[in-house]
């Protein structure tokens, strides 16, 4: 009785902590966690469109509360959809739906602008631009006005003239999970002067949107500034702005993080790769920066704050640097299967738990709960531990995978680090227990492909 109490906690164990996983992918964090925070249309039957007039109905409707994006949606010109004066709302997109422009006048091009909503979240949903072109014309989205947004998982592309802009004192908004990207050829010869504009994210419109002070309080957690990606990774104005946990490494950069005047920004747990000017400190009229436990590899420019950021008034815990490129490359962007934050590629596998019974033998039994996919690890020796243990794992090519220990509540213990393969293979690692509190714990493996297993280890 005693080792099937056992064996039944270890693996609700295992099963919470995957839903732990889960949750921390999408549970609302920063600055729109504030001032009541978001839960957009909550429970409400969903619309599900599929054509533009639909979506546009949809949209401007404001008894319509949730709104689910299915297949492409082509925006005509000048359709650009004004979602404007509603309060909780939710739009989400289907896995693999998406919202394409491909127009490159400057009246025609866009596809959502946003203004003067409250309460909204936008989640999975992927826009795609015509390419950049410097014609003062419209973003892939632009958030003016608005109070607690949380746009999560979604994935900007190829915007016009950014991918998505913040400004005209909106405040409490959330950027959490998104992916920023340029795959097409930038348009030279527009109007405003730029030959190759492909500038993401712009937060303030103009030094002398005197309004915004004191607004623009935005967090942007755990997204990714990918390949194609110029400048304004953000470039900020007034705002106190949270950055922590992105990967920036488009190595066609000129500039990433950009603190334009009165900028307050706290810059904490990112990882820069291969790409030129981290934090441009532009003309020195910035209020603050502070960048700490950030890491920089292969980077050019300036990496160092200046003065003391602002404190945010919520709690956020960032991950150590080391985990987040494998976390953002496997999770950012919109990588969502479900609604309700489930995750690509998702597998049934098995988990066993052991005991040994007092007359020798083992008792086993197992649980089947939901995961990415696989991760092959064929020893975790010996097990139970009480010093060195040792871990056989199999990548793929060009595969990577954090490895992680978590409790039995599944509380992150430590980040064991990050193993890559450069060769298909299987790899012999070592780790050293002694002096970790007796108890059973889980270690976790997650690939830069998505997959994930968890194995538990008891020490003794």
């Amino acid at each position: 009785m005693m080792k099937t109490r056992y064996l039944r906690w270890a693996l609700i164990a295992i099963c919470c902590f995957f839903k732990l996983f889960a949750h921390a992918q999408c549970s609302l964090v920063g600055w729109a966690s504030q001032n009541g925070g978001v839960t957009g249309g909550g429970t409400a039957t969903p619309v599900i469109v599929s054509t533009y007039d639909a979506l546009k109905t949809a949209i401007t409707s404001s008894t319509v509360k949730v709104v689910h994006i299915s297949g492409t949606i082509t925006i005509p010109s000048g359709g650009r959809i004004s979602f404007q004066d509603q309060s909780a709302k939710t739009i989400y997109g289907l896995p693999g739906s998406k919202l394409v422009s491909n127009d490159l006048t400057k009246d025609g091009s866009g596809i959502i602008y946003v203004k003067r909503v409250s309460n909204v979240i936008f989640r999975n949903v992927t826009f795609v631009g015509p390419a950049a072109y410097d014609t003062d014309g419209w973003d892939n989205m632009t958030i003016d006005n608005s109070t607690n947004v949380w746009v999560d998982h979604c994935d900007f592309q190829d915007g016009m003239d950014g991918n998505l802009d913040i400004k005209a004192a909106a405040d409490y908004i959330s950027v959490t999970w998104c992916k920023f990207s340029y795959n097409k050829t930038p348009v030279a010869g527009g109007s405003g002067g730029s030959d190759d504009h492909r500038f993401s994210n712009l937060f303030g419109s103009s030094d002398g949107a005197t309004g915004d002070r004191g607004k623009l309080r935005i967090t942007l957690a755990n997204c990714w500034w990918a390949q194609g990606c110029k400048e304004r990774m953000p470039r900020v104005r007034f705002g106190k702005v949270h950055l922590v946990n992105n990967y920036f490494n488009s190595t066609v950069s000129n500039k990433c993080i950009m603190a334009g005047y009165e900028a307050d920004l706290l810059i904490e747990g990112n990882v820069f790769e291969n790409v030129k000017n981290p934090i441009d400190l532009m003309d020195n009229t910035f209020t603050a920066i502070t960048q700490k436990n950030n890491l920089f590899t292969n980077t050019s420019g300036n990496t160092s704050g200046s003065g003391a950021a602002f404190t945010p008034p919520y709690t956020l815990t960032a991950d150590p640097a080391s985990s987040v490129k494998a976390l953002v490359t496997a999770g950012a962007g919109a990588t969502l299967t479900t609604p309700d934050c489930g995750s690509t590629g998702t597998t049934q596998i098995a988990l066993t738990a052991t005991a040994t019974p007092v007359a020798g033998g083992t008792i086993t039994s197992s649980a089947r709960i939901a995961a990415l996919s696989t991760v092959e690890v064929s020893r975790v020796y010996p097990n139970p531990t009480h010093g060195n243990t040792t871990i056989n794992v199999t990548l793929a090519k060009d595969e990577q995978t954090i490895i992680r220990l978590f409790d039995a509540q599944g509380k992150l213990v430590k980040d064991l680090g990050v193993v890559r393969s450069e060769t298909e293979g299987t790899q012999q690692l070592t780790y050293n227990f002694s002096g970790q509190t007796p108890g059973l714990y889980f270690v976790s493996f997650m690939t830069n492909k998505g997959a994930i297993s968890t194995y538990k280890l008891l020490i003794d």
